[in-house]
């Protein structure tokens, strides 16, 4: 009987650190979502007032960052600075990939981003301006849309984790 009642523990302990875990997860991607907008903010004022590079911009950038993106704009200045014939778009794409894998962004986040690096050195300061303004849009779309939703979702998280260790300790006795 003993082991009963600790193995129900475990189960209870378990799935509902489960659901605390995907809930703080969303917790994340909206902390990530508020620094990538405060980022792109920066690259604005880079673009518009700093008159360097790109490669110079995405070094200001990652000083100016934290994780994940600090290591995505790392990523971009080095391997601009290789000058190794890769267009920005294929470079950024990479960075998307490689660099923010283990962010908590989504698809449709990620979307927005390779979105972004499609239109950034290829035009002229003005086109780069609007494209980032839009791609700020965007963000704030999702993160508003994310911000009505998280209280109920990290609730909804942290009670299914607490019921299903408690239904799963109800089918096994």
């Amino acid at each position: 009987m003993m082991f009963k009642i600790i193995g129900a523990a475990c189960i209870i302990v378990a799935t509902t650190a489960i659901g605390f875990g995907q809930s703080f997860r969303i917790h994340l991607r909206y902390r990530e979502l508020l620094e990538f907008k405060k980022l792109l903010h920066l690259l604005s004022g880079e673009v518009r007032f700093g008159g360097g590079t790109l490669e110079e911009t995405f070094r200001t950038m990652a000083g100016r960052s934290r994780p994940p993106f600090q290591g995505f704009f790392d990523f971009l200045a080095e391997e601009m600075e290789k000058r190794a014939g890769e267009r920005l778009t294929e470079i950024w794409e990479r960075a998307v990939e490689e660099k923010l894998s283990a962010s908590h962004l989504t698809a449709q986040d990620k979307e927005i981003l390779l979105r972004l690096g499609n239109e950034l050195g290829c035009l002229d300061r003005e086109t780069q301006l609007k494209t980032i303004a839009l791609t700020v849009e965007q963000v704030e779309d999702v993160r508003k849309e994310l911000h009505g939703e998280l209280p109920k979702k990290m609730r909804l998280y942290n009670c299914l984790g607490i019921l299903a260790g408690v239904f799963i300790t109800i089918l096994l006795i």
